[in-house]
């Protein structure tokens, strides 16, 4: 087992393992683990933040790494509430859940975007998200108004809950981290997201440039003409796509 935890990390997975304890119960607490919670944990890695999530009724983890799976195994074989699968996350069943799951997850960086697709879905979409992600990727969702922050507003209230500093992982990423939490709506605010994606990057195409070189602006928006995508509130994106899109 010693050998397995002090092995060299996998660059091809994307191996960064938070090693901070109040960092990794912070995530935990802001799950709001009951009794009678399924919990979904992308990447077991070494069960660093796995153990602070035993309360849930059930709680699955989904690890690619065959060693670190079995790992996982041993190390949490006297608890009957745990199932570790030794897979990709991408290609779990979500829809079983019917929405009735929490999920956490340390992203790896390079497919923060391909699990942010597998998730936002209407089939896949759970209770709640508690993740950490590049910060750079956390500003930009939480203080621009970019075709990401719209898409993840309509799913459900994104707040901030901290910032990592990269020496708390292991191996050391080149940059920071930060702990972002999802409180998804009982649905989307829209009802057909992919039609609303489509919308959005429409609105994006050309993000500084004024809207109305993107779309062909109803004249009962004329008052929103020259501004920029990133002008926009929520509010404006929403009244557009549901009159004319």
């Amino acid at each position: 087992m010693l050998k397995i935890k002090n092995q060299k990390a996998k660059v091809n997975l994307g191996q960064n393992f938070l090693k901070n304890r109040l960092f990794l119960k912070e995530i935990a607490n802001n799950l709001d683990i009951k009794g009678d919670d399924t919990l979904v944990e992308i990447g077991g890695g070494h069960g660093e933040l796995t153990k602070f999530l035993l309360k849930a009724k059930k709680l699955i983890v989904y690890e690619i790494d065959k060693n670190l799976a079995n790992f996982l195994r041993e190390k949490f074989s006297n608890f009957h509430n745990i199932e570790i699968i030794n897979g990709d996350f991408l290609k779990a069943d979500l829809k079983k859940f019917n929405h009735q799951y929490k999920l956490v997850g340390n992203l790896p960086y390079r497919i923060t975007g391909l699990i942010f697709r597998k998730v936002l879905t209407l089939e896949n979409f759970p209770r709640v998200f508690v993740l950490t992600l590049q910060k750079e990727v956390g500003e930009k969702i939480l203080k621009q108004n970019s075709f990401l922050s719209f898409w993840l507003k309509i799913w459900g209230e994104v707040e901030k809950i901290d910032f990592v500093k990269n020496k708390y992982f292991f191996p050391q990423p080149k940059v920071d981290s930060m702990i972002l939490k999802i409180n998804f709506y009982q649905k989307p605010l829209v009802n057909d997201p992919e039609k609303f994606a489509k919308f959005l990057k429409q609105v994006f195409c050309q993000p500084r440039k004024m809207i109305k070189n993107n779309i062909d602006l109803p004249k009962e928006f004329n008052h929103l003409a020259n501004f920029r995508p990133h002008q926009l509130s929520l509010e404006d994106i929403l009244a557009l796509y549901n009159f004319d899109f």
